[in-house]
This record gives structure tokens, sequence and C-alpha cells, in this order.
């Protein structure tokens, strides 16, 4: 299905499928100085991007007053580092992730990896935009990573089990660090990495992170591996019944802390 997140993987990554990322990284609570910007938002609106998703982005970010700009794989291509560093946040929709990196120059994804780590532009991703997050580190003698950005350099991340057990979509429980509970859309997306004072939100069932935040060089990094953004729509499609209503609150959050690099409240 076009908006479920498979990688589609090169077969050399495959191992790194099924261990866990493990990270020595620094504190993640601390807080950024302002950065300025010319837009507000990049949004990645490329190869793969699930219908609809960059328009529900920019929705929100327009009722909230934010510019941004749209952009498909091939304008990404002819961007320069200096381009990249005019945005505030650049930020990654669902969709699939695999055919994403593919759709980008291995120098196009080098230049979003330092738009963020060198020059301070802030990352936000759904689903396949933490997929994409983080990947292996280049090989020696290469100019980018095989596949992803590696804006966090680590083995790839883990599927929440329901991808496992053959569920494609499905509304799933998720605890927050301000002890609120929220059910989220959640369409075959991951698990999140175990970053410390950098989880917003847990799975309810499994207490892994759904919903986590890390610094990446000088980058405020946000990733949610459920839907928070999505549109009430893609619930009506799949028949799901949300007791919440939609989720674009957090999403807000989420793009609010990237473009101020505030962190959200975190465990």
């Amino acid at each position: 299905m076009e908006m479920k997140n498979k990688r589609s993987l090169p077969l050399a990554l495959l191992p790194f499928l099924f261990a866990y990322p493990s990270y020595a990284l620094e504190s993640h609570a601390k807080t950024g100085t302002p950065r300025e910007y010319q837009t507000g938002a990049l949004i990645y609106q490329g190869a793969s991007s699930a219908t609809g998703d960059p328009e529900a982005i920019a929705d929100i970010l327009s009722r909230h007053g934010v510019s941004y700009q749209l952009a498909t794989s091939e304008e990404l291509n002819t961007m320069s580092l200096e381009d990249y560093s005019k945005y505030g946040v650049i930020i990654w929709p669902g969709g699939y992730a695999g055919y994403m990196s593919e759709s980008l120059l291995p120098s196009t994804r080098t230049l979003i990896r330092r738009a963020v780590t060198e020059n301070g532009v802030s990352y936000v991703g759904f689903c396949a935009g933490a997929f994409i997050a983080i990947s292996p580190s280049a090989l020696p003698g290469t100019e980018g990573p095989a596949w992803g950005l590696s804006l966090i350099p680590d083995d790839l991340l883990p599927y929440y089990h329901l991808e496992n057990e053959g569920v494609e979509f499905a509304m799933v429980s998720a605890n927050f660090a301000d002890q609120s509970h929220r059910s989220l859309l959640w369409w075959g997306g991951p698990t999140l990495p175990e970053f410390p004072h950098g989880v917003i939100a847990r799975y309810s069932d499994t207490g892994e992170p759904a919903i986590a935040e890390t610094w990446a060089g000088q980058g405020l990094i946000l990733l949610s591996g459920p839907h928070p953004e999505s549109p009430e729509q893609w619930r009506t499609k799949l028949g799901l019944t949300d007791p919440d209503g939609t989720e674009q609150d957090i999403a807000w959050n989420m793009f609010n802390a990237a473009l101020t690099r505030q962190p959200m409240m975190a465990f």
C-alpha cells in the first residue's frame, strides 16, 4: 500500500533490521539558542510521499502562520547547502522510505545531513520520515550514506510489533511525559530509540518510545512512529475510530519545538 512505510532496503542493509540501536549520546534535555531563518519549513513532497500527508503538514503550519515550501525529489536534488540552511525545519512525511531515499542523490542526502548537524536546521519526521533519519554512516571512500539521511548514524529502526503481526494500521495508545494519554494513528511505523531525557511519548502496551527527540550536532530532531499530523480523512478511509479526534495539536507542538529549538517535555 502506498502509505505504509516499507523501506525497500538494499540487501546489503538487511542485517541492520534485527538489531535495536544502541546510543551513546549526550543528554537530550538541553535547549538550543534561537536561529534565524528565511522560511519556516521545507516539506518533502517527493517520490513515494504518502498521499495527502505533505498537504496536511502544510495546512497545520498555515493555520499557525508559519511559512513553508513544498519540494519534490527533483527540486531537492538541485539545492545547495545554503538553500537548505535558509529553513527553520525540514519536515519529512510518511510514505515509502526506501523509495524516498533512492529518489535522492547521495550528495543531496549528505547536504541535508550537513544542514541539520552543522548549520542547525531542525528536522521533524513522521513514520517513513523517522526511518529515513537514522541510518548507517557512509562507507569509507563513498560520497554519502548508502541509504537514508544518517542524521543519526546508527542501525536502522525496528518496526513497532504490530507490523510483525501482520497488522497494517491501527489506533494505538500512547502515554506522554505530561501524564496525558492519547490514541494515535499508526500505519507501519517504527519504535524509536531510548534517547536519555528525550522520549516524548511511549506506546502504552510495550513502553517503547513512540515519539522522541534528540540533538544531532547543532540540529534538533523530533521523530514519530505514529501519525499525529494525519488528517481525519485517513481514519475515515481506514475505517478507524479515534476516541480523541485528530492529534494535529501534537504535530504542531513538534513543529513549534523544532522552530524555536526548545525540546518538548520528555521522559
